[in-house]
C-alpha cells in the first residue's frame, strides 16, 4: 500500500497515469492495514510528515486504521473475512490460498503478488426490455455480475411495491426466484448466504402482509438447490416510515455490485417483460468515475448500505415499537429481541449485523 501511494502521489504524476488500485484506495472511507514491524512509526499516533499513509489520509480523506492482529489471523482462520462482508482483502499470501478464500466465503480476496482490479471495474452493461419483450431474462441481464463472476455472500433486493398486488403473488415469487437463481453462486460456500428483501406497506392497505410474504419467499429457497445454507430476511416498513425516501428506487445489491431498475423487480411474467424499463447492472467502480468525471456506482452502493445499517442501529436503540417488521427464515421476529441466526446458535441483535 505504501509503495502504491508513493508511486502515484508524486507531483509530476498525471491523474490519467495513476494506478487503478491507487484510485480505488482514494475512494474508500476506511482502509485497514497490518504494520510490517513493531518498531515502525505508528501512523495512528498523530501526524507524521514522512508517513506515507498519513499523507494518503490527509490528502484524500481516507481513514487508515490498524488491524494487524485481525489481518494476520486470516491465513489461519479464513472465516474471519465474513466479519467484513464488503471488504476487499489484499493479503500477503499465495495466489492459491487467496483464490480459495474468495471461493469459500464469497468475498474479494487477492494475493498482493497478483492484484487484479478488473473484478471491481464496471463493464457498462445496460438493458432496455420493452413490454411483452421475450429477448430478456434475469439470467441474461444479471449473469455478468453474478456469483459465478464476482464473489458474493449477501444479496439485497429493494422494492417498496414488490408485494403491492396480492393477485400477482406467484409472479412476484417467480421473479424473486429467478433473480436469486441468476445471482447466487452454484459452487459450495463455507458460510451461509444471506438474502435480504425490503418492501413497504401500501397506503390503501392492500398488498401482501409480512407473514405471508416471508413464509412464501422462504418456501422457494429449497428449489434453488444450492450446496450451502441460505438465510432469508424480509423487512416490511410502513408507508410513513423513514425508509420510504431512500427506498423509493428499485435496487439489487450484492457485496460488490449494484443493479438499478427504473420501474419494478416484478419485471417478467410467462418469460415476457411486464413493462418498459432500463436495467443497469454495475460493478463498484467505473473508469470515468475513477477518473473523477462522475460518481462511481461505489458511492450509491456505500450510501445505501450505510443508510440501511445506520437506520436499524438508530431505530433499535431509540424505539421499542419500530415502524418496520422483521422476519428471519419465514418467521416474523420482534426487531429488539434476540434470535437464533443459524445452526451455529449464535445470538445477535439486528443492529449488530452488517445489513
Amino acid at each position: 500500500l505504501e509503495d502504491i501511494v508513493i508511486n502515484n502521489m508524486a507531483s509530476d504524476t498525471k491523474p490519467e497515469d495513476q494506478d487503478v488500485w491507487f484510485k480505488i484506495f482514494t475512494k474508500q472511507k476506511v482502509i485497514y492495514v497490518s504494520s510490517k514491524e513493531e518498531d515502525e512509526k505508528d501512523f495512528s499516533q498523530g501526524y507524521q510528515e514522512d508517513n506515507t499513509l498519513q499523507i494518503l489520509s490527509n490528502s484524500h480523506g481516507v481513514q487508515v486504521k490498524d488491524a494487524s492482529q485481525y489481518i494476520k489471523d486470516i491465513p489461519q482462520n479464513h472465516q474471519l473475512v465474513t466479519q467484513n462482508r464488503n471488504g476487499i482483502f489484499l493479503l500477503d499470501i499465495s495466489e492459491e490460498d487467496a483464490a480459495q478464500i474468495q471461493k469459500d466465503y464469497g468475498v474479494i480476496c487477492q494475493s498482493v503478488k497478483n492484484m487484479n482490479a478488473s473484478v471491481l471495474i464496471d463493464q457498462g452493461l445496460r438493458y432496455s426490455p420493452e413490454e411483452n419483450d421475450e429477448n430478456y431474462s434475469w439470467y441474461y441481464m444479471l449473469g455478468r455480475i453474478s456469483g459465478e463472476h464476482i464473489p458474493s455472500n449477501h444479496l439485497i433486493m429493494i422494492d417498496r411495491y414488490l408485494f403491492a398486488d396480492s393477485s400477482k403473488l406467484e409472479s412476484t415469487l417467480d421473479n424473486i426466484f429467478y433473480i436469486l437463481d441468476a445471482m447466487l453462486p452454484h459452487y459450495e460456500l463455507k458460510c451461509p448466504y444471506k438474502v435480504t428483501i425490503f418492501y413497504g406497506e401500501q397506503k390503501d392497505g392492500n398488498g401482501v402482509g409480512i407473514s405471508q410474504a416471508a413464509s412464501k419467499v422462504y418456501s422457494i429457497i429449497p428449489d434453488l438447490k444450492r450446496p450451502y445454507k441460505i438465510n432469508v430476511e424480509v423487512i416490511y416498513f410502513l408507508h410513513f416510515c423513514d425508509l420510504n425516501k431512500p427506498f423509493h428506487n428499485r435496487r439489487i445489491l450484492t457485496n460488490y455490485t449494484i443493479t438499478q431498475l427504473e420501474h419494478q423487480l416484478n419485471a417478467l411474467e410467462d418469460e415476457k417483460s411486464t413493462c418498459h424499463q432500463t436495467v443497469t447492472p454495475q460493478r463498484l467502480f467505473s473508469l470515468s468515475g475513477l477518473a473523477g468525471y462522475c460518481d462511481s456506482p461505489h458511492k450509491m452502493h456505500h450510501d445505501l448500505m450505510s443508510y440501511i445499517n445506520d437506520y436499524f442501529i438508530w431505530w433499535t436503540q431509540n424505539y421499542l415499537s419500530p415502524k418496520s417488521t422483521y422476519s428471519f427464515n419465514g418467521q416474523v421476529k420482534l426487531i429488539n429481541k434476540l434470535y437464533e441466526v443459524d445452526e451455529t446458535e449464535e445470538i445477535i441483535t439486528l443492529y449488530e449485523k452488517n445489513c
